[in-house]
């Protein structure tokens, strides 16, 4: 009996000490469905680039750029930082990808 009892401990002790499903390299809001794990965001939205820069007088030029259809690109524009330009820049990919979708769902 005392044989029984020390493979089964060992048996359930190997079992609790084994590491769940796999690990992955991000922490909070794992995807488990695909194979790669990264978040999409909206900087991964396809067909929409942006351009940033900064002159040296601390001004921030910035444009969202679209691909398939360069007349819905918009021209740059000035502000005074790179946190404005950057909220601007994600409102506009919001509502040029909004756009879009509703352009192919037609």
């Amino acid at each position: 009996m005392k044989l029984q009892e020390k493979l089964l401990r060992e048996y359930v002790s190997f079992l609790l000490e084994a590491p769940l499903g796999v690990e992955q390299q991000i922490g909070y809001g794992k995807n488990y469905h695909t194979l790669d794990p990264q978040p999409i965001t909206w900087e991964d939205y396809p067909g929409l680039e942006y351009n940033i820069a900064v002159d040296p007088d601390g001004s921030v030029w910035a444009s969202v750029e679209v691909l398939d259809y360069p007349e819905m690109s918009t021209p740059e524009r000035k502000w005074a930082d790179e946190a404005t330009a950057m909220a601007w820049i994600r409102n506009e990919y919001d509502a040029l990808h909004r756009r879009l979708m509703n352009s192919k769902s037609e």
